[in-house]
């Protein structure tokens, strides 16, 4: 049986919640924007609807507004010892980067918990060592490839072997890197399920590395594409600038500059702007692309206890979801910002409609777990310094 998720709110009716969670937490000093949260995840929880029931969301103002008082304080201290002492910066950053591992754990755990589906809350058993061995541990072994290729391919002895030695170097970090991607991926679609259900997921890495071996490839087309384009506007660049003329540009007064040297500067600037802009665009499809192929790939082999009788399933698409984001982002750019509430809602009733849950939730028989989560420190923490990791 195939349960397809849906969203029941509107851009309109976010609207007035998105404006009084603005105004009440200017007017407290951001006290309220705890409550404003909560607010938030209720009204996006509570119009989340799959085989005919919704969702909830479970956590308190108090929860949250103690998880961020802590999170903003760390951020304060760590933006003023940077800029006063940029050295002890350094190993902020270091026990920071060391805490990052329990505090993206901490967040699955506490959003898990807060969430509930038919009054069985969701779970997160992911262990502390697991989190640290596919991000710090898998991460320490890239780095580490990537600090030994640099110095033997760099060598003054090695000669014409460099090269070789850079890649092989080069490929062995892309295959870590592809490892630890997917290690993440599994640790989190592993780590979830729904009350004392578990979900399972046996990931390859070879998916991965198909995955990002696509994606280069797409960029370097990309990269083709535009510097053709790049090539033709160069030419009617030159077709506008005169070199005889470009010497107007040492006169005293503007009066002395031709129409031809103003189109000829206008065409300079384009292009710059179109060098950055075919960059940004080539980065976004890109990464459209990872989002959309791994998250597929991951709730498509989520399932029940192995059993197959209830599993996941994801049918995002590249152009889809690219023209999403474009469009998005335009809306707030257009309008200063107020687009926000229908952007949100855009993007989840997106994500939702290409959500299914295989199997019949109604003969599903679920418990809630016994483990109460209190705490919303690890996930404020986790959004102060945008450390919201998971599998989407």
């Amino acid at each position: 049986m195939e349960n397809k998720m849906m969203f029941h709110g509107s851009g309109r009716e976010y609207f007035g919640i998105w404006i009084v969670n603005i105004l009440l937490s200017i007017l407290t000093l951001g006290i309220y924007s705890a409550w404003a949260k909560v607010r938030t995840k209720k009204y996006f929880y509570g119009n989340t609807e799959l085989a005919g029931d919704r969702f909830e969301y479970h956590a308190t103002p108090k929860q949250i507004l103690i998880g961020r008082i802590i999170a903003v304080t760390a951020f304060i201290i760590w933006f003023a010892v940077g800029h006063f002492y940029p050295l002890f910066s350094s190993i902020l950053f270091l026990v920071g980067l060391l805490l990052m591992p329990w505090v993206v754990r901490n967040n699955a755990r506490f959003n898990a918990k807060m969430s509930s589906y038919r009054n069985v809350r969701l779970n997160f058993t992911g262990t502390l060592l697991g989190a640290y061995g596919v991000m710090l541990g898998r991460g320490l072994l890239v780095f580490l490839a990537i600090v030994i290729t640099t110095i033997f391919a760099s060598a003054p002895d090695v000669g014409r072997a460099s090269f070789v030695i850079g890649l092989c170097g080069a490929i062995v970090v892309f295959w870590l890197f592809c490892w630890m991607m997917m290690g993440i991926s599994s640790y989190f679609a592993n780590g979830h399920g729904y009350g004392k259900l578990s979900f399972s997921a046996d990931l390859k890495t070879g998916y991965f590395i198909r995955t990002y071996l696509w994606a280069i490839l797409i960029y370097v087309l990309c990269m083709i594409g535009f510097a053709a384009i790049m090539f033709l506007m160069i030419g009617l660049a030159e077709s506008f600038m005169d070199p005889a003329k470009i010497d107007q540009l040492n006169a005293l007064s503007l009066e002395t500059i031709s129409f031809e040297v103003l189109a000829g500067l206008f065409g300079v600037v384009s292009f710059f702007l179109f060098i950055y802009g075919m960059f940004f665009v080539a980065i976004l499809i890109v990464s459209s692309f990872i989002a959309c192929r791994v998250r597929n790939y991951v709730f498509g082999k989520m399932m029940v206890d192995e059993s197959g009788d209830y599993r996941l399933g994801s049918r995002m698409n590249t152009a889809s979801y690219t023209m999403l984001i474009v469009t998005n982002f335009l809306m707030q750019v257009f309008t200063l910002g107020l687009a926000r509430p229908w952007v949100k809602v855009r993007t989840a009733r997106y994500l939702l409609s290409v959500t299914t849950i295989y199997g019949d939730l109604d003969a599903l028989r679920a418990f809630d777990d016994d483990d109460n989560m209190k705490s919303a420190i690890g996930d404020e923490v986790s959004q102060a310094f945008d450390l919201d990791i998971g599998i989407g």
